[in-house]
C-alpha cells in the first residue's frame, strides 16, 4: 500500500502504518498444514453423532490437495536451478558477486522460497555482513520467523520494510531501510520501545521478499473443501455399511420412560437390528430375519469426484500424473509430453518474470554489499523448466536439420557421459585402443 513515509523512530506512526497494512497469512498456512476449520463447510467441522447411547467419531479426511498443487507449481519453475552467469566472465567482480551467491545456496533456496510464497503468500531473504571480512551471509524466513510488511512511497517504491518476531515471550520489531536497522523491542506488540538504530553498509534494503495477493490454489479451495468432505462422508458410510446388518423381527425392549424401541448391536464385527413386534389383525407375525443391503449413490459420488479433480487440476493449471492416467500411455514423444504438461509449463512461465526480478534484487544486494560500483556488469538469468526430455529424439531432430551431419564433437559426447570422470584421459585412451586395433587389422592383413 502506498504511503507517504513513516517517521521509524516514532513508535506511534510505526504501529499506526502496521495496523493499517499488516496482512495475516496464518490462515493460509494452517491450511496448508492440513487446518480444516478455516470455513464452514470443511471437514474439520463435522460433528461426531450419536447412536442410541454409542458416540460415532465422525470421519475428517484431510487429502492436501493444495500441498500437491504448491509442490508441483514450484518444481515446475524452480526443481531445476537458474543458470546464472556473468555476461564478462573474465570479470573478477562478477566472479565475487556469482561465489557470494554460490556460497550462501541462494539458487538452491530458490525453490524452497517460491513454496514459501505460494503457500504462504510471502517469503523473505534477509542479508548481513558477517566477520572481520564482512562475508555476506543470506537467510530464508517465513511466517515461522515472524510477520513481515513492505513499506512504499507514493510512487510506489520501497523505502522500508518491516518484521515483527517474538523471542522468549519478548516481542521485537525491525525496520530495514537503506542505512538503518531501527530497533523495537517490549513484552508485547502494544508495549514496544524504541532501542535505537544499526546502520549497514549495503546502501540498500537488505531484503529480498516476494509475495502474491492469494495462495496458488486459492481459486479451487472450495472445490477440495468438496472433496475432502465427499471421502469423510464415503468413509464413514464405509465403517458404518462395511458389513451387512442382520434384520431380526420379534421383540422390543422399554427404554428409561417406558416407550418400546428397537435395538442396534454395533460391533466391529458388523451389526444387527431387533425390530418391533409386528402384528396383523391382533396376530404376531411369524419371527423374520433377513440381511440389509445398502442401496446407494456410488456411482454419483464416483462421477462428481472425477468431475472435481477435473476441475481442481485445470483450474490451478497442475497436471494429474497419477498412476492410473500414466499407466496406460505407453511411449510417447517429446512434443505430445510437452502438450500435456502445456498447463503447468505455461505457469511456470508466467511466473519467471517475478522471479528474474526476484533473483536481480538478490543480485543487486549482494554487489552492493560487496562495495562493487560497476554499472556495466550484468548478469544473464536463464530458466531451466523441469520437465522431462527424450534427448534421443532432440538429437534425431537436430541430425536430419544438419543433413545427416554429427552435431557434436567426440569431446563433448565423452565429456557428458555418466561413466567419464576425466574427459581428456578418456579421449587419449580412446585413441591409445583405436591405434592398437588398426595395428592387430594390418598385422591380420599381412598374414
Amino acid at each position: 500500500m502506498e504511503t507517504n513515509q513513516i517517521d521509524h523512530t516514532s513508535k506511534e506512526q510505526v504501529i499506526k502504518f502496521l495496523e493499517a497494512n499488516s496482512r495475516d497469512v496464518m490462515p493460509y498456512v494452517k491450511e496448508y498444514r492440513g487446518d480444516r476449520k478455516i470455513r464452514k463447510l470443511q471437514v474439520g467441522y463435522r460433528e461426531n453423532y450419536q447412536n442410541n447411547l454409542k458416540t460415532i467419531e465422525a470421519e475428517r479426511l484431510v487429502i492436501n490437495l493444495q500441498k500437491k498443487i504448491v509442490e508441483t507449481a514450484a518444481s515446475f519453475l524452480l526443481a531445476e536451478p537458474v543458470s546464472i552467469t556473468a555476461n564478462d566472465p573474465d570479470n573478477e567482480n562478477g566472479q565475487r558477486i556469482l561465489q557470494a551467491i554460490k556460497k550462501n545456496r541462494l539458487n538452491n533456496k530458490l525453490l524452497e522460497f517460491a513454496k514459501v510464497v505460494m503457500s504462504e503468500t510471502m517469503a523473505v531473504f534477509i542479508f548481513s555482513e558477517v566477520g572481520p571480512d564482512k562475508d555476506i551471509k543470506a537467510r530464508m524466513y517465513n511466517s515461522d520467523n515472524g510477520k513481515y510488511t513492505p513499506e512504499y512511497d507514493v510512487y510506489g517504491d520501497l523505502v522500508a520494510f518491516y518484521w515483527e518476531f517474538v523471542i522468549d515471550e519478548v516481542s521485537h520489531l525491525w525496520i530495514f531501510t537503506d542505512e538503518y536497522i531501527h530497533k523495537y523491542s517490549g513484552p508485547g506488540s502494544s508495549d514496544l520501545k524504541y532501542l535505537g538504530s544499526d546502520t549497514h553498509d549495503f546502501g540498500v534494503i537488505p531484503v529480498v521478499f516476494h509475495e502474491q495477493p492469494q495462495p496458488e490454489w486459492y481459486d479451487t479451495k472450495e472445490l477440495i473443501d468438496r472433496v475432502e468432505m465427499l471421502i469423510s462422508k464415503l468413509a464413514g458410510s464405509n465403517n458404518y455399511f462395511a458389513f451387512p446388518i442382520l434384520k431380526l423381527k420379534g421383540s422390543t425392549i422399554k427404554n428409561k420412560e417406558g416407550k418400546d424401541e428397537g435395538l442396534i448391536d454395533i460391533s466391529d464385527d458388523g451389526k444387527s437390528i431387533l425390530l418391533g413386534i409386528a402384528e396383523k389383525n391382533g396376530q404376531i407375525v411369524e419371527a423374520e430375519a433377513e440381511f440389509l443391503q445398502r442401496d446407494t449413490g456410488v456411482e454419483s459420488i464416483k462421477l462428481e469426484m472425477d468431475y472435481l479433480k477435473e476441475f481442481i487440476f485445470n483450474i490451478s493449471q497442475t497436471p494429474d500424473l497419477s498412476f492410473d492416467n500414466v499407466k496406460g500411455i505407453g511411449t510417447i514423444s517429446g512434443r505430445a509430453l510437452e502438450l500435456m504438461l502445456q498447463d503447468a509449463i505455461n505457469k511456470a512461465k508466467s511466473k519467471q518474470g517475478q522471479y528474474r526480478t526476484v533473483i536481480e534484487r538478490i543480485i543487486s544486494v549482494v554487489k552492493n554489499g560487496l562495495d562493487i560500483d560497476e554499472d556495466n556488469l550484468e548478469f544473464d538469468i536463464e530458466f531451466n523448466l523441469s520437465i522431462p526430455r527424450d534427448i534421443a529424439e532432440e538429437i534425431k531432430a537436430l541430425v536430419d536439420a544438419s543433413g545427416g551431419y554429427p552435431v557434436n564433437s567426440q569431446e563433448t559426447l565423452i565429456s557428458r557421459s555418466p561413466y567419464t570422470k576425466d574427459a581428456k584421459t578418456e579421449i587419449e585412451q580412446i585413441q591409445k585402443e583405436n591405434a592398437q586395433r588398426s595395428s592387430r587389422s594390418l598385422i591380420l592383413e599381412d598374414e
